[in-house]
């Protein structure tokens, strides 16, 4: 359970207000950033960068912590946390960077112009780089702490190993600490926008220009809010979804049995094959795979009908569509690389040769998930989830921007029920598939017993031969009892 579902009130409406204000700011921030391009070296050019980059990811973390809060299901705060802390990870990756790609990051241009003619012989200088130089050491500082790349992977990807994910989702429990967290960050980038603003002050009292001309722009669609406000009339898909965040024990169940059965398998490998058990240790990874699945796209379509503005809607759009994304690649695969890695083939892998019934069967699910696993769907989320663009070593929140500004949050939303009903239907499938295998390992293991049984009686024939020496008979008769005794098998 979480350990503390207290409100805090005061952040949360923080949050919320943040969210509202910078809705229109993020956009007017993205028109100001591309009015500037084609001047990289320029400070302005990139102090605009940084701005539009903060306003996004103060947004973002805005929402998440929001989620939390608004959720009264354990289950679903959790997932809310994961994503606070995989945001805070994004959003450091964005600004400051790991291992090579640091040199290409905003941050590190603004440092490097800094320390630039003409700005470097202003009286200014020094003292702007200190707190450059300050800021930035706070931020590495987080690293550990509050910037985990494992976590980021566990919260966006589904691992191979779920008893990883399932760990990591039993220790985000903590309400009160996910709210520090968020407030330290937030006291961060505020000095960070702080800089930019001393920078340009700095600039126009040496007669620059810092003003920038745009064309106002807004998002005046309002269809997101419209269509929550159908759907909590309705009343269905809230009932639906608040019934599987409720009903989570068996995450706990299964992760709990997968956890056995591993440890029987290390106490055993050394000794024996135990191919059954191999077969149900797999076949419980997947199935706890699919059920945070259904919980994960519960809570964050939960959160997406519980948004207030268009901003809210927006964002909790925008992280739906990267976890049920990250749902069906880890399902079926968006690819022919991911799609031998995936559920569906390892289900298949285990069907019988011989099995018409599963084998027909099977070719139907899979002419579903076809239809369902869209490839453009794992291009946009690749934009949605990556704040930094590796490939183009570049800001990724214009795209994302004109992303969100291009939703269709009706189309997106039947995905859910889609989704719902598919791993129910493979679920059910997976349970046919083990009941299958299991008769046939007990018909094997009647069989093999027969022949075991046929085997021991012309011993004991052999035994009862008037003619059967004393010595061999001693003998035959020991070995059956030692048979017997360690199967159990009765003559």
């Amino acid at each position: 359970m979480i350990r503390n579902m207290r409100k805090t009130t005061n952040i949360e409406q923080s949050a919320e207000l943040c969210i509202g204000a910078l809705s229109q700011a993020v956009l007017d921030d993205v028109a100001r950033y591309v009015k500037l391009q084609g001047k990289a070296t320029d400070i302005l050019a990139l102090t605009a960068e940084l701005r539009m980059d903060i306003v996004f990811i103060l947004m973002d973390l805005g929402v998440s912590y929001v989620a939390c809060c608004k959720t009264k299901v354990p289950y679903a705060c959790r997932y809310h946390i994961k994503n606070l802390y995989a945001s805070m990870q994004e959003a450091y990756k964005l600004l400051l960077g790991y291992g090579k790609s640091q040199q290409y990051t905003i941050w590190a241009k603004i440092g490097n112009a800094i320390n630039r003619k003409p700005f470097s012989d202003w009286e200014e200088h020094s003292q702007l780089g200190a707190r450059f130089q300050a800021i930035g050491n706070k931020l590495i500082g987080l690293v550990g702490d509050y910037i985990d790349k494992t976590h980021r992977e566990l919260t966006y990807h589904y691992n191979s190993d779920m008893k990883q994910v399932y760990i990591y989702t039993v220790a985000a429990n903590s309400l009160e600490e996910a709210g520090k967290k968020y407030i330290s960050y937030l006291e961060l980038l505020t000095e960070m926008i702080k800089l930019c603003d001393d920078i340009e002050e700095c600039l126009r009292k040496k007669g620059n220009p810092t003003t920038v001309e745009i064309e106002p722009t807004s998002i005046d669609n309002n269809c997101h809010l419209l269509l929550i406000q159908f759907l909590s009339k309705n009343k269905q898909l809230p009932v639906i979804l608040e019934g599987i965040l409720k009903d989570v024990k068996p995450i706990d169940d299964y992760a709990l049995h997968l956890e056995k059965l591993n440890k029987l398998n290390e106490l055993t490998n050394e000794h024996i094959e135990l191919p059954e058990i191999d077969n149900i240790s797999v076949m419980l990874n997947m199935y706890l795979t699919m059920m945070f699945m259904r919980a994960d796209m519960a809570a964050i379509t939960q959160s997406f009908l519980l948004s207030k503005t268009n901003g809210e809607a927006m964002l909790n759009m925008r992280r739906y569509v990267i976890t049920i994304t990250a749902a069906f690649n880890h399902l079926y695969g968006y690819s022919e690389y991911e799609h031998p890695k995936s559920i569906w083939s390892s289900v298949l892998g285990m069907i019988p040769e011989d099995a018409e019934g599963l084998r027909e069967k099977a070719i139907q699910i899979d002419d579903l998930l076809q239809k369902v696993v869209l490839r453009k769907d794992m291009d946009v989320r690749t934009c949605y989830a990556h704040l930094y663009n590796n490939e183009t070593r570049k800001t990724n929140i214009p795209s994302i921007v004109n992303l969100l500004k291009s939703q269709n949050p009706i189309l997106e939303l039947q995905k859910v029920t889609v989704m719902l009903k598919v791993t129910k239907l493979v679920m059910n499938f997976m349970k046919e598939v083990m009941e299958e295998l299991s008769k046939r390992a007990h018909e094997a293991k009647e069989e093999s017993t027969q022949e075991l049984r046929n085997t021991m009686l012309k011993l004991k024939n052999i035994t009862n031969l008037t003619n059967c020496p004393a010595e061999l008979k001693e003998m035959l008769s020991g070995l059956i009892g030692k048979v017997q005794g360690w199967t159990g098998i009765e003559l």
